[in-house]
């Protein structure tokens, strides 16, 4: 059966959250109260678990207003608020993620990840919807080093009437691209 995004997300970035969760744990060990150095040290936390750094800014600049304002007063109900602002940033939108075309030239995807997470498929669903929109799809197999990587971005390339650029197995990538 089909899973929700959440839940797939939620899946897949255990060992992320996992970590976030500890580290945010150990943070608020022994506090007693919200002070500027929790509320910095809770903002660097959140830009290096790659939160990113404009979500992380607008929280805590969210939370920094709710502790002025004494609507959080201790680091639970900090954390608590961190917890489900997050939850609701990933969960928040029902609908789907539009891209934004550039007026001219072209519009590149880089997909970067581990071993086994589904880029290449991932790359073949946005090749396949992009050609449904008649757009001049281009892909490039520059991961040469993955046995079968690059046949298996070929059959995509073919399924969705995209062009390919490829190179020999064990191809400089940079090339590639």
């Amino acid at each position: 059966p089909r899973t929700s995004l959440f839940t797939r997300l939620t899946q897949k970035l255990s060992k992320t959250r996992d970590s976030i969760v500890h580290q945010m744990d150990n943070l608020f060990l022994g506090k007693k109260e919200i002070d500027a150095e929790l509320l910095d040290d809770l903002e660097e936390l959140l830009i290096t678990s790659d939160i990113g750094v404009n979500t992380a800014t607008e929280l805590l600049d969210y939370a920094r207003k709710k502790v002025k304002r004494k609507e959080l007063s201790d680091p639970i109900s900090l954390k608590k608020f961190i917890r489900e602002k997050l939850r609701t940033y990933i969960a928040g939108s029902s609908k789907p993620a539009e891209l934004v075309m550039p007026e001219n030239g072209p519009f590149v995807i880089m997909v970067v990840g581990v071993n086994g997470v589904g880029k290449t498929t991932t790359i073949g669903k946005i090749a396949s919807r992009l050609g449904a929109e008649n757009k001049n799809v281009l892909l490039a197999a520059a991961d040469t080093f993955r046995a079968a990587a690059v046949e298996q971005l070929s059959i995509w390339a073919e399924r969705s009437g995209a062009d390919i650029v490829k190179h020999r197995d064990n191809a400089d990538p940079a090339a590639v691209a």
